[in-house]
């Protein structure tokens, strides 16, 4: 019984991993503790998703031979999202500090 994981059901468990942390992020910000206790508590959860839907996706794009699924659609969204996510912020904080 001792089945290997492929990489879809890898990249799938990464993206709900993914959903998990930014539900965890958006109730710190709901809960609203200190300010210094809240950006660890938000940031923290975000940069880790962020390298969450790095490594989906490179899980998604070994995986690319295997059959079409539900699982597969679902990882993709989220990881890329993750991906673009990411980006987006490095970016704005790039050209923030400029």
């Amino acid at each position: 019984m001792d089945t290997e994981i492929n990489f879809t059901e890898r990249s799938y468990r990464m993206s709900q991993l993914i959903l998990m942390l930014l539900t965890f992020a958006a109730l710190t910000i709901m809960i609203n503790f200190g300010p210094a206790l809240s950006k660890v508590l938000f940031g923290l959860p975000i940069v880790v998703s962020g390298l969450l839907g790095v490594l989906g996706t490179v899980y998604m794009i070994r995986g690319m031979h295997e059959p079409l699924s539900e699982k597969k659609v679902i990882a993709i969204t989220v990881n890329l999202a993750m991906v673009v996510l990411i980006v987006a912020i490095l970016v704005s904080n790039t050209l923030y500090r400029l």
